[in-house]
């Protein structure tokens, strides 16, 4: 599969899933070249992105360590506006990731269309 598109709608407590979903996303983009692979956090997957969020004050890991390894990889991830709207997150409230970028929902079928392979974690 030459682009996987990785999908991370659930909130960053209760779960591991945004990390899993880094994880994977690094996985793949540590292949090379011939692997391009992003991540979508959407509907509650954007209070990921939140700046200085700590889950680990209830047992679980920080985005931190999956962010590192994200950027080691470059690891393009997208958060949707009219989500981050509706959780009243600006830019400036959203972690330091250069790769990091916004987009509005109806751009999201340009997505699936660019990317073949979808995984909603």
């Amino acid at each position: 599969m030459e682009a996987i598109l990785i999908i991370c709608d659930a909130s960053p407590f209760g779960t591991n899933t945004a990390n899993e979903a880094i994880r994977m996303g690094a996985g793949f983009m540590g292949l090379g070249n011939t692997v391009r692979c992003k991540i979508l956090f959407r509907g509650e997957g954007v209070l990921c992105l939140k700046n200085n969020l700590k889950p680990s004050v209830i047992g679980l890991d920080s985005i931190d360590d999956g962010l590192e390894m994200a950027g080691l990889t470059e690891l393009p991830l997208i958060g949707i506006q009219e989500d981050l709207d509706r959780y009243h997150l600006r830019k400036i409230d959203l972690i330091p990731y250069d790769q990091l970028s916004i987009i509005r929902a109806d751009e999201i079928p340009r997505l699936y269309e660019e990317f073949p392979c979808i995984f909603h974690i």
